[in-house]
């Protein structure tokens, strides 16, 4: 079982299947250390798919399109310099999901089942929606073929789980294609806070970033390589293991703790023992010496695994702060810069 789920939302087209082929594309070679490998069924599938996108020309190179009734659960390993960092699940389905739930009730409540149980939620918006020249016809767009499918589906997690939103991050695929058609980030954002205007709340943490598997990938002479499409996989990952590494760290402390309270309660009866006139218990001074030497180890272990825990979670975040002028970061409501304060604070 993975440690952790990460689901995403988007229509038939939105490239939620293409941006899985991508994200492994560029992850399974390395970048900046870290590495991701999967199980050896999903992972010939993949390389299959490679293939394709490398050998194959225009349309043809595309993964199909994902049937009403097909869900594939991809299970991937997260390494740093060959050093697992934690384990993911990442659901794909046919998009028309979302929208014939009657005509597909098993692959919806797997469906649904994922996302609540995710740790961040992706919205997959098709760039083709932002191809226009006028603003207001990429809102028009990107509300009636994106926001009314998807929106209730974010307002189900927040009145089922009676929790606020996991961090939310806006993926607008085909960038090679839209980009000509976008002013800048306040447009995208305007375009996205009125077509999702519920997630744009104040305890809101929503990220937006634009990927492609490459510049005019669906011409003949285009080749494959893949833009930002390791953004979206970092900000999931991030999160997680911050979070993750919280708990541990925690639970850590506790261990370290209940050790110094031993070593002290060894420290009094030696104390006791020597400080005693007659009947000096040499065999409880020995034993209680003896803890003091096996705690003393066994809290300098723990402190080395806090240390080795830092040490990776500083390297995702640095990873995504190197990253961080490809993406925005709308944090409750507002644009702000990404920082990792908490990180170094850790």
């Amino acid at each position: 079982m993975a440690d952790t789920r990460f689901t995403a939302l988007g229509l038939s087209g939105s490239g939620k299947t293409c941006y899985i082929l991508g994200m492994y594309y560029e992850m399974v070679t390395g970048v900046k250390g870290f590495t991701i490998k999967t199980l050896n069924e999903t992972a010939s599938k993949l390389e299959d798919w490679m293939d394709r996108l490398d050998d194959e020309t225009g349309a043809d190179r595309f993964p199909a399109g994902t049937g009403l009734t097909e869900v594939s659960n991809y299970e991937f390993d997260l390494n740093y310099q060959n050093q697992k960092i934690m384990s993911f699940d990442w659901m794909d389905y046919g998009g028309r999901t979302l929208r014939e739930k009657e005509n597909n009730p098993e692959a919806f409540a797997e469906l649904k089942k994922s996302i609540s149980e995710s740790a961040a939620l992706y919205v997959f918006v098709d760039g083709d929606l932002l191809c226009d020249e006028d603003t207001e016809r990429k809102i028009k767009n990107v509300k009636r073929k994106c926001g009314r499918i998807i929106n209730p589906f974010l307002t189900d997690f927040i009145q089922e789980k009676g929790a606020e939103l996991p961090p939310i991050v806006f993926v607008i695929t085909k960038s090679d294609l839209c980009k000509h058609y976008i002013k800048d980030n306040n447009e995208i954002y305007n375009v996205l806070n009125e077509s999702f205007s519920s997630v744009f709340g104040k305890n809101s943490r929503c990220y937006i970033t634009t990927v492609s598997l490459g510049n005019d990938i669906a011409e003949e002479d285009g080749e494959a390589d893949p833009i930002n499409i390791q953004i979206p996989f970092f900000i999931g990952i991030y999160h997680e293991f911050f979070n993750a590494c919280n708990y541990i760290k925690s639970k850590i402390e506790d261990e370290i703790q209940d050790k110094r309270n031993s070593i002290s309660a060894s420290r009094s009866e030696i104390s006791y023992q020597r400080g005693r006139w007659f009947f000096t218990n040499y065999n409880k001074i020995r034993w209680a010496e003896e803890n003091i030497d096996e705690k003393n180890k066994q809290i300098a272990e723990k402190e080395e695994q806090l240390q080795g825990i830092r040490k990776l979670l500083l390297s995702v975040a640095a990873e995504l702060t190197r990253l961080s002028n490809n993406f925005v970061l709308i944090d409750g409501g507002k644009e702000i810069d990404f920082s990792a304060d908490e990180v170094y604070d850790f």
